[in-house]
């Protein structure tokens, strides 16, 4: 039972691995829209926006008389006491400020205990540690003093070394990128498959002469580049056509592709340049640990037998 639910969920994962995602893409009349197709489900879509449409003016508004020629506008209103007589608006003055409600007393912020500072050692305290720490240095035996301090350093682990620390290091590092990323992407083409490839031109120039070279041009360039995508990568065209218009002015161009990759490839790929990558650096940093050695070996000082020989 446990071996049939494993072996389930190894083909289903192998099944949503293997279903290719669709990349389709049209370009025409300065407009452009991108979509992201997995299976039937998209994930993702992209247009460019409608060219902006020119503002509205709104019309002027025509001269409009509110009140007749020669009559007064009626007075403002002015508030009424109860009696009928008006009553006096007083306004505040413009420094007054509003009276505020008594507020309750803010509650006293509790007080922080003072931090006690810290006593400074006098001359002789210092001169007494001094004193002790070179006594205990005394009391090490000399075989302890005398280790070369290089021997008691320890080299750093791979993964701490491929922190770069210096220009040196990051060169070396974007070095081993690129020389891993060349085969990552050569297997990511072989994977890519072009299909539904549609591309129409149509050029045209103000001068028939010019309209005539710029299509002999663009022919051979368009032609030699399709030959050689069919040449690398798997490229199939629905449609590949270019017109030559005289009686037109400005050339119109227009296509639509659709791009197919599976997402185990994508993954293969990954792993493919970090394994690379991996490699390439240890290889490197071996290399730079033995040149190390030898320079130490070379700048060592000579026993002294030999040098007496010497």
């Amino acid at each position: 039972m446990g071996w049939a639910i494993f072996f389930s969920i190894l083909f289903v994962l192998c099944v949503i691995f293997l279903l290719p995602v669709r990349v389709k893409a049209s370009f025409g009349g300065g407009k452009w829209s991108v979509a992201v197709y997995y299976v039937f489900i998209r994930i993702f879509h992209k247009e460019s926006a409608p060219p902006p449409s020119p503002p509205e003016v709104p019309p002027k508004p025509e001269d409009v008389t509110l009140f007749e020629p020669g009559v007064d506008p009626p007075p403002e209103s002015v508030p009424l006491h109860a009696d009928g007589e008006a009553a006096t608006v007083t306004q505040p003055s413009a420094g007054a400020k509003p009276e505020k409600p008594d507020q309750p007393p803010k509650p006293e912020k509790p007080k922080k205990p003072k931090k006690e500072k810290k006593k400074r050692k006098s001359k002789k305290d210092e001169a007494a540690e001094a004193a002790q720490n070179t006594e205990e240095s005394a009391d090490k035996p000399e075989g302890e003093a005398e280790d070369d301090p290089k021997k008691k350093k320890k080299k750093p682990g791979f993964f701490k070394r491929l922190k770069p620390h210096s220009l040196h290091d990051v060169l070396g590092l974007v070095k081993d990128g690129l020389a891993s990323l060349s085969p990552a992407v050569r297997f990511l083409l072989r994977h890519f498959h072009f299909r539904h490839v549609r591309v129409r031109a149509s050029i045209a120039s103000d001068d028939p002469a010019k309209t005539a070279t710029l299509y002999g041009k663009i022919c051979a360039a368009a032609f030699n580049l399709l030959a050689q995508l069919q040449r690398l990568l798997d490229f199939q065209t629905d449609e590949f056509r270019i017109l030559a218009d005289f009686c037109g002015e400005k050339s119109d161009y227009s296509g639509s592709l659709e791009l197919r990759v599976s997402p185990a490839a994508a993954i293969l790929t990954v792993l493919i340049l970090g394994c690379k990558f991996l490699w390439r650096t240890f290889r490197r940093f071996r290399r730079e640990d033995k040149e190390e050695k030898l320079r130490e070996k070379e700048s060592a000082p000579l026993p002294a037998a030999r040098a007496q020989q010497s």
